[in-house]
């Protein structure tokens, strides 16, 4: 049985993955000490895990376009979800407030549509799954597919897969993460994605592999332009200048991945009420709108980044006006 022979090569062998396509390919099979296997096999079984190799049905073809794929998915989860089009969305661990307001708004947006996709890392990463949580979003993991990682994203984890989500690893159960494994798990992130998103990157991200990963595949990049005085949008804002497309508004992402506008926007909370009662009123600078409001002024930057990415404000010289929805 070819999943067999390719499993029995992988975590036995030790085979690298592109000797084990090859083997397969020219019917090189080795022997295969069943008793061993089989205990394998009910240990995967026992842990609920699954296993889809390189000539299964159910193996993503996007995945066979990136260089060096994988031969081998431990899953956990709704693996269905590997078959649907998807969108990565990447960034730095160290997020700002606004990454993560933006982050959340895009991926809740974009998983009406999509997938979501991305490492589970701190920071942006888990706020792309935050955001698509409901919709069912897949979790490419540096680790063994049995170990969260980070450990403090082990709620994370757990809320993924009780929402019909996917957890995805190509090493085996018990895999403690290393630093060398996230390059080689972003590129599955870059081989199940139809495009990526970075959302703030240092000048080194790890974000910014990913980018180039995908634009090497033919894969569309596309980043979030920030503050060029802040570190954390150096890499960002490189991409752009390097070729990107930038992602300038709510509006822009909706346009550039055909999701259907809703035409009859309303404010969503009291404080929205409040910050266009505001604005409206002549207190539309944000030291005015937080005095106007009596908010708490991370809560007031946290709302205008919404409002603002939804089209309803702009923002002129740290000026704010309502444009109506």
């Amino acid at each position: 049985m070819v999943r067999d022979n390719i499993i029995w090569m992988k975590e036995f062998l030790k085979e690298s993955n592109k000797n084990i396509i090859n083997n397969i390919k020219n019917n090189k099979i080795p022997l295969i000490e069943k008793k061993q296997l089989n205990s394998y096999l009910e240990f995967l079984k026992e842990k609920n895990i699954k296993v889809i190799t390189y000539f299964d049905d159910e193996y993503p073809e996007k995945l066979k376009r990136i260089y060096n794929p994988p031969v081998m998915l431990y899953i956990k989860g709704n693996s269905e979800l590997l078959k649907r089009e998807s969108i990565g969305i990447v960034g730095s661990r160290k997020c700002t407030s606004y990454g993560k307001n933006i982050t959340l708004s895009f991926s809740e947006i974009l998983s009406k549509e999509y997938v979501i996709v991305s490492g589970m890392a701190y920071g942006i990463d888990s706020y792309a799954h935050k955001g698509a949580i409901k919709n069912g979003t897949v979790a490419v993991l540096g680790s063994g597919v049995d170990i969260p990682y980070p450990v403090s994203n082990a709620n994370l984890y757990y809320e993924i897969l009780n929402n019909n989500g996917c957890i995805v690893s190509e090493y085996a159960p018990g895999t403690p993460a290393q630093p060398f494994r996230f390059p080689e798990r972003n590129r599955i992130i870059v081989g199940l994605s139809k495009s990526i998103i970075v959302v703030e990157a240092a000048k080194r991200s790890g974000s910014l592999i990913t980018a180039r990963l995908a634009a090497e595949s033919g894969i569309d990049v596309y980043a979030v332009p920030g503050d060029i005085n802040k570190k954390s949008s150096e890499g960002t804002n490189n991409l752009i200048y390097n070729g990107a497309t930038p992602i300038v508004s709510e509006k822009h992402l909706k346009d550039l991945f055909n999701i259907k506008q809703n035409k009859n926007i309303k404010l969503k909370s009291p404080i929205d009420i409040k910050i266009v009662s505001a604005i409206t009123n002549g207190y539309n600078s944000f030291e005015k709108i937080i005095y106007y409001t009596n908010e708490n002024p991370s809560i007031i930057l946290q709302r205008l980044t919404i409002l603002t990415m939804e089209d309803l404000i702009i923002e002129t010289n740290g000026i704010y006006y309502y444009k109506g929805g």
